[in-house]
């Protein structure tokens, strides 16, 4: 036995049974109520309060714990019906997720099933379904600790379009599905599925207002035809989700709108057998479509799952090997690009720089510069050898009576006669003859000599003996003094003498 649920914001729709060749048969209905917000619109928003209702659910009621279909309608689990090229299974796997693809889901998977085949015209309409591989795996992980194994799950509103696409029989129709405050609405044209919308209602059934909202959602449907220029009188509506005397107060409320409406309850398909209170069809009409059979041709959510760890594995190993030698390109890139702009800047420099240079301007201010500057090189020349011509005059010794007055001194205060020989002005080299009565009194005058700054050298020959003019024994001896250069502090000394 097969086992489907569904899963409504206020309650827990199960149908127990199995497909058949084309429909299905269904051997119980089970209804049961859910914690306030522990699912709202297909999300769990409390994982412990719904685990806990299932596995009520389960016990009071004796439920087989084989294999769970789950069917949803939630805005994170998109179904779309696409008219397509009759390809192979893979080829149209391929063209699904190709035209599903969504770059808003973190880990999208997408699973899809045939719908119809048209061989004439080699196409085939098939129905995607896209959500996200966390999505699925809080279900499972969900229905596993409720100790149920979730075989797959699909979106209620497309299996209920394929169920009820039997009972149209070439008539334009609209059924509408109530399940809580959603309303589903789905437009057959001449048997001919065209178009379905969700939207939410406000006011309770059974009143005027519920009526007023219900009427709204024709008149859109009425509009769609009109802009699809579809010749089909929309008049027949039938409703799912309430009771019989709920639908015939509806349908006495619209025909005080639009008399021509002819609303009813929806009627259990003939391909559906159902063995216990068929009139329980139109609160159940998602899970009946979650039992029908579904073609072989199709890509189960679960696998397609599988398939999108693995491709997801795989990518992430890829992009280890990758990354890095990626890495290392676009640094030598950004480092050619660096290289180039720095060698594009600096080569507007230069050419900027080469302009200025060779401009009108700065090649006269140039020639002017190079007369100028040989001008400024003679007359240095010729400066600096003036500069040197003084530097030896000034340099040069000079025998004046301040170095006459010096020695003379020197020789009196040691009581010696000093007699001036020759004088080398090449060479300012003094030539004197020093005579005294004992030789101590000459080595003082020597020494006194050699202490003065303005002899670079004393030199001295041996004694001789001598008689001085006094007839008294003594002593004589040639001295040669070279005189030492004049420098600044000289000259200075000079100055201020």
């Amino acid at each position: 036995m097969s086992v489907t649920v569904f899963l409504s914001n206020t309650n827990i729709q199960i149908v127990v049974g199995a497909p058949s060749s084309n429909g299905a048969t269904v051997n119980r209905f089970v209804s049961v109520g859910i914690p306030s917000g522990a699912v709202l619109n297909g999300v769990v928003m409390d994982d412990n309060a719904l685990v806990m209702a299932l596995q009520e659910c389960w016990r009071i009621n004796k439920l087989p714990k084989g294999e769970v279909t789950l069917i949803l309608n939630s805005p994170q689990f998109r179904a779309s019906i696409l008219d397509m090229p009759l390809l192979p299974d893979k080829k149209t796997t391929e063209f699904v997720q190709r035209e599903t693809k969504d770059g808003r889901l973190a880990n999208p998977v997408t699973a899809w099933y045939l719908l119809n085949k048209n061989p004439k015209d080699k196409t085939q309409k098939v129905v995607a379904e896209t959500t996200d591989a966390q999505f699925i795996t809080t279900y499972v992980d969900i229905f596993a600790k409720a100790g149920l194994k979730l075989k797959d799950i699909h979106e209620g509103v497309s299996l209920a379009i394929s169920l009820l696409s039997g009972s149209t029989r070439n008539k334009t129709v609209v059924y509408m599905i109530l399940d809580g405050t959603s309303l589903v609405t789905i437009f057959f044209s001449k048997g001919q599925y065209f178009y379905h919308s969700t939207k939410r209602v406000f006011n309770q059934p059974g009143t005027q207002e519920f009526a007023k909202e219900i009427f709204g959602a024709i008149s859109e449907i009425r509009q769609f035809a009109s802009v699809q220029h579809l010749e089909d009188v929309v008049e027949e509506i039938q409703f799912a989700g309430l009771g019989d005397q709920q639908v015939a107060r509806l349908a006495d409320d619209m025909l005080s709108i639009d008399s021509n409406l002819k609303l009813s309850s929806v009627a259990c398909p003939s391909y559906v057998k159902a063995k216990k209170d068929s009139k329980q069809f139109p609160y159940f009409v998602y899970p009946v479509a979650g039992l029908t059979k579904i073609s072989k041709s199709r890509l189960d959510i679960m696998t397609a799952k599988k398939q999108s760890a693995e491709k997801f594995k795989k990518k992430k190993s890829m992009l280890k090997t990758i990354l890095p030698a990626a890495g290392f390109l676009v640094l030598l890139v950004l480092i050619y690009a660096g290289l180039t702009a720095f060698g594009i800047y600096k080569k507007s420099q230069l050419d900027e720089l080469n302009r200025t240079v060779n401009s009108p301007i700065m090649v006269e201010n140039a020639q002017r510069y190079e007369e100028i500057s040989g001008v400024i090189t003679s007359v240095g020349s010729r400066q600096g050898g003036l500069n040197l011509l003084h530097e030896y005059l000034d340099s040069y010794p000079i025998p004046d009576s301040e170095i006459n007055k010096v020695i003379t001194e020197a020789a009196n205060n040691r009581k010696v006669k000093v007699i001036l020989n020759s004088y080398d002005a090449s060479s300012g080299v003094f030539s004197i003859t020093a005579e005294a009565t004992n030789v101590e009194q000459i080595n003082k005058f020597i020494a006194d000599l050699m202490l003065m700054d303005i002899f670079e050298k004393v030199d001295y020959t041996g004694y001789n003996a001598i008689s001085t003019i006094n007839g008294e024994a003594g002593y004589q001896i040639n001295v040669v003094c070279t005189l030492a250069p004049r420098t600044a502090e000289t000259e200075i000394t000079e100055e201020e003498g």
